[in-house]
């Protein structure tokens, strides 16, 4: 029977965010992947180079699983930027384990010239977005670009804080505290 690369290459990228979420993005290596999953290491080592390369796929795929996963919890409302992104707040398990795995990414960005960069275009990927579906609405170029950004630092803000105090931050106390901040941009 031949072995699905794509499939075997999902594998590894799903084991790593699971371990990302366990540990930090230390408990990421190809021993603890492989354990995890039933395969050897040279399993691991023939589809990524190195901790690097599953750390970048990985990466990748939690930004694509954000994305598919506000797709699909929109799907079929007319959603204004400020719902859109209120989706993405960490109120339910898929959520908090993509800000989980985000904000190791974020720290590891920090040291890391590469995906420093990636990152960088994904927030501005983000903001651009956004700014697309203010002026969408008729606001000016100015107004849309600072409420886009605005946006985007509530969500980065808010969900922080209920990653670190989830006891304080219910979902119900994350989603007023978004809906005052959005109602105060949209001004």
């Amino acid at each position: 029977m031949a072995v699905d690369s794509d499939e075997r290459r999902a594998a590894v990228v799903s084991a790593a965010a699971e371990l990302i979420v366990e540990g930090g993005l230390n408990a990421v290596t190809f021993r603890n992947i492989a354990a995890r999953l039933g395969y050897s290491t040279t399993v691991i080592s023939h589809y990524f180079r190195d901790k690097t390369d599953v750390l970048r796929a990985t990466y990748r795929h939690v930004v694509a699983e954000a994305v598919a996963h506000r797709e699909q919890a929109l799907a079929g409302q007319d959603a204004s930027p400020a719902r859109v992104l209120e989706e993405v707040l960490p109120v339910a398990d898929t959520q908090r384990r993509i800000w989980t795995v985000w904000l190791c990414f974020w720290t590891a960005a920090l040291f890391d010239e590469a995906l420093l960069e990636e990152h960088r275009r994904g927030l501005a990927g983000t903001r651009e977005r956004l700014r697309q579906h203010f002026l969408a609405e008729g606001e000016p170029e100015a107004r849309a670009e600072q409420a886009a950004e605005d946006l985007a630092q509530a969500i980065f803000g808010i969900a922080m804080q209920a990653l670190f105090d989830p006891a304080y931050w219910s979902p119900e106390r994350q989603r007023a505290a978004y809906r005052r901040a959005a109602a105060r941009i949209a001004g």
